[in-house]
């Protein structure tokens, strides 16, 4: 298998059309927000769309699994939190809009988009999960990441109910610089600059152990001060 960074328009659109898909399976029927001032299609234009594909003849038709990322530069913090000024925004990245259609596919497109950040010397990576309702919030604990601040409306999606409501988590520090080592030691190839990651055997990123004082931050507790909370795929 391998990720590709998806570069033309259409290989761009099929991945918002997959990433839909894969909200809607998962009965998250999610619109754009696009008011003025938040603009959901804009944020995903900023950010590098990357896609997981079967082999490396196969088209944009057949992508199995998808990422967002930017950094601060490329477009500015999505949700409000915790201060984070005194890190450049260059090393500072979101992960979002992470989607499968096929199992296993997740970790492998994750695989690839912890390579393209570990390469870039970052500081921090966020990434938001819906509060109840993600079943992603293991698989992040797992990887080292914690809640940073509290839960929040994500307003650049909506559906009838309303905005949803996400949970910051961020990965930084010890956590971030085990991942970092680990996605080193994962078995690719790539001879573009890193737009093409080709997949070996064994790919399995070693998960960062979580202290068990730290899992106690992983119990978020919801309250009408939360609103509804509203289910999304993954990661906002």
């Amino acid at each position: 298998m391998e990720v590709r960074l998806l570069t033309t328009s259409y290989q761009r659109q099929v991945f918002v059309e997959r990433l839909r898909q894969a909200r809607d399976e998962q009965l998250t029927h999610f619109t754009d927000v696009i008011d003025g001032q938040v603009d959901n299609r804009a944020r995903l234009t900023a950010s590098e769309l990357y896609g997981l594909f079967p082999d490396s003849g196969s088209p944009a038709e057949n992508m199995l699994a998808g990422m967002a990322i930017h950094d601060l530069e490329m477009f500015p913090r999505t949700c409000s939190g915790p201060d984070l000024s005194h890190w450049p925004e260059r090393a500072v990245f979101e992960c979002s809009d992470h989607w499968s259609l096929t199992p296993g596919a997740g970790m492998k497109i994750w695989c690839g988009g912890a390579i393209q950040i570990a390469r870039r010397n970052p500081r921090a990576v966020l990434a938001y999960l819906a509060v109840d309702m993600s079943d992603h919030f293991g698989f992040y604990r797992a990887m080292g990441f914690v809640p940073f601040g509290r839960p929040v409306q994500f307003t650049y999606l909506k559906s009838a109910a309303g905005f949803p409501w996400v949970q910051p988590v961020i990965l930084r520090g010890e956590a971030l610089e085990k991942l970092v080592a680990a996605s080193s030691q994962l078995p690719f190839e790539t001879d573009d600059e890193f737009a093409t990651l080709r997949f070996k055997q064994g790919l399995r990123l070693r998960p960062f152990t979580v202290p068990s004082a730290r899992q106690m931050a992983w119990e978020v507790q919801t309250s009408p001060a939360y609103g509804e909370s509203q289910a999304m795929q993954a990661c906002a």
